[in-house]
C-alpha cells in the first residue's frame, strides 16, 4: 500500500499538514523528520517523513513504527518518487 491509501484508509486530510516542496532533497526531508510532532494517523512518535499530494498541494506527512512498514514494502530504499517520498532512519 501507498502511503496516500493510508492516508485514505484512516480518513486523514492532508490539508491540515504543513506545505512541503514538491521534490525535497535528502537533507530537507531528514530536517523534517526532526520536526514532525506525531505520526499522522495515530500521533505516536514518527519514523518516516514523507511528502504526499492528495489535492491540497505537497504536504509533509510523518507515520510511526505500527505505519511506516506498510508503506515501505514499496520502497527499495529512501528516495523521492513521484508524487510520494520517504526518508526513514
Amino acid at each position: 500500500m501507498d502511503v496516500d491509501q493510508l492516508l485514505q484508509r484512516h480518513d486523514v486530510d492532508t490539508a491540515r499538514f504543513e506545505p512541503a516542496p514538491p521534490s525535497p532533497s535528502w537533507r530537507e526531508m531528514r530536517d523534517r523528520l526532526a520536526l514532525l510532532a506525531g505520526c499522522a494517523v495515530c500521533g505516536n512518535t514518527c519514523l518516516s517523513v514523507w511528502v504526499v499530494d492528495m489535492g491540497s498541494g505537497p504536504r509533509w506527512v510523518g507515520l510511526c513504527r505500527r505505519h511506516t512498514p506498510g508503506v515501505l514494502s514499496e520502497l527499495a530504499a529512501p528516495t523521492v518518487l513521484g508524487r510520494t517520498g520517504a526518508v526513514h532512519g
